[in-house]
């Protein structure tokens, strides 16, 4: 009996092969859509979140509590609590740490100046947790004081050259320092919050700040170990070892405005999935009971020469399965090779984003994501979507009486 509702249902879809084809392509849009934009969205976060944890902030940062609240060098950690936190930190399980003096100042050249952050690093360990170095498309690394590392754009706006020397001013203990540094290396800046940075050695920093401490130490993680459960863990050794008043913060703790952001994304996008998959479905629904209607005189016919009205009202629900399954397949195809394409190319939203990017720090591009658990739950939605717009239709198909069907037919 399967078998045969199977067939007639195939046999009829293809009888009206206009109406057909319509209903597939409004499973197929609906199913595109909602593809797309669940990969576009979960890659919009995934990419700044991953974007600035390998570029930026590193996985973790060890950091004075209250030092976000007024981040200047003099409320960062001395020197003695560096070297404590410095030793719990090598009986842990990390992949590497790194030590950071941060501060704001200003780039001079011959032909302008800029408003930067300064970052003194260590340029041994720095490579190991973020990969700034991967970026450079002109000269190298920095490796001796009095070397500076910088984006290319900012070398373009104040006309700065390769092996050009400038000159770097900030606020010191009780007088502005000034330094003169080699720019040595470009690196393309892949966060729009980066192009303002420069980086030197730690030991500069320290002298233009007059602090001989530090502002954090970044720490980088083995692969698919939890950054939360890691932080907790680190807290408990640092409070064990005596050295309080510190936070151990992951991504979202340093990025309060990613954890609304995420949390917002996910609930729009509910209502949003759920308008599509209403629209597709009331596509199928209204086309398919349109073919119920226009059949009413055939079906009557059919029940009056013995066929049953569950095997008719099988059929009906078979065909918006088959339609459903052939929508998806076209959609999800299309869609899944847009997402695929997309997490590979990206969407550059550099210029287009500007401040806006930078003060989020939303990489500038991003890229999509190509999970498959986005095409079983697109799947699911269509099917399900596609069964409950059948029912009425198949009830109608159901509740046919053949000389009433005949008559109105």
């Amino acid at each position: 009996m399967n078998g045969t509702s199977v067939r007639l249902a195939w046999r009829n879809l293809w009888r009206h092969t206009q109406r057909t084809i319509l209903m597939i392509a409004i499973v197929a849009f609906g199913s595109w859509v909602i593809l797309v934009i669940w990969g576009i969205a979960d890659g919009f976060l995934r990419s700044m979140t991953e974007t600035q944890i390998r570029y930026d902030l590193g996985d973790l940062q060890v950091r004075l509590s209250g030092y976000a609240d007024d981040p200047v060098p003099s409320h960062g950690m001395t020197s003695e609590q560096a070297a404590s936190i410095s030793a719990v930190l090598s009986r842990q399980q990390l992949s590497a740490s790194t030590p950071r003096l941060d501060a704001y100042g200003m780039l001079r050249s011959a032909y302008g100046s800029d408003g930067i952050v300064i970052r003194g690093i260590d340029p041994v360990w720095e490579p190991l947790v973020t990969k700034t170095a991967d970026t450079i498309v002109e000269g190298r690394y920095i490796t001796a004081s009095g070397e500076m590392l910088m984006s290319r754009r900012m070398a373009q706006s104040l006309d700065i050259r390769l092996n050009e020397r400038v000159v770097v001013l900030a606020q010191g203990d009780s007088k502005t320092n000034s330094q003169a540094f080699r720019a040595v290396g470009f690196f393309e800046a892949p966060l729009g919050s980066l192009e303002h940075t420069v980086l030197v050695t730690i030991e500069d920093a320290q002298s233009l700040t007059d602090w001989p401490g530090l502002t954090s130490i970044a720490i980088a993680l083995p692969s698919g170990v939890s950054a939360s459960r890691t932080a907790d863990r680190l807290e408990e050794a640092l409070s064990t070892a005596g050295v309080t008043g510190l936070e151990v913060a992951d991504y979202f703790a340093l990025n309060p405005l990613a954890r609304l952001m995420l949390q917002g994304t996910t609930i729009k996008m509910i209502p949003f999935v759920v308008m599509i998959s209403l629209m597709a479905g009331f596509g199928v629904a209204n086309t398919a009971l349109y073919s119920v209607i226009e059949r009413t005189r055939e079906f009557g016919m059919m029940t009056a020469v013995g066929m049953g009205r569950r095997l008719l009202a099988r059929v009906v629900l078979m065909e918006s399965v088959f339609v459903a399954a052939i929508g998806f397949v076209v959609g999800g195809g299309i869609g899944w090779g847009c997402l695929v394409y997309l997490s590979t190319a990206g969407i550059s939203f550099g210029d287009f984003l500007g401040d806006f990017a930078t003060n989020l720090g939303i990489p500038t591009v991003l890229y999509a994501s190509a999970s498959g658990w986005y095409w079983l739950a697109a799947f699911s939605v269509v099917v399900f979507t596609a069964l409950v717009a059948a029912w009425y239709p198949a009830r109608r198909a159901n509740r046919l009486e053949p000389v009433t069907a005949i008559r109105e037919g």
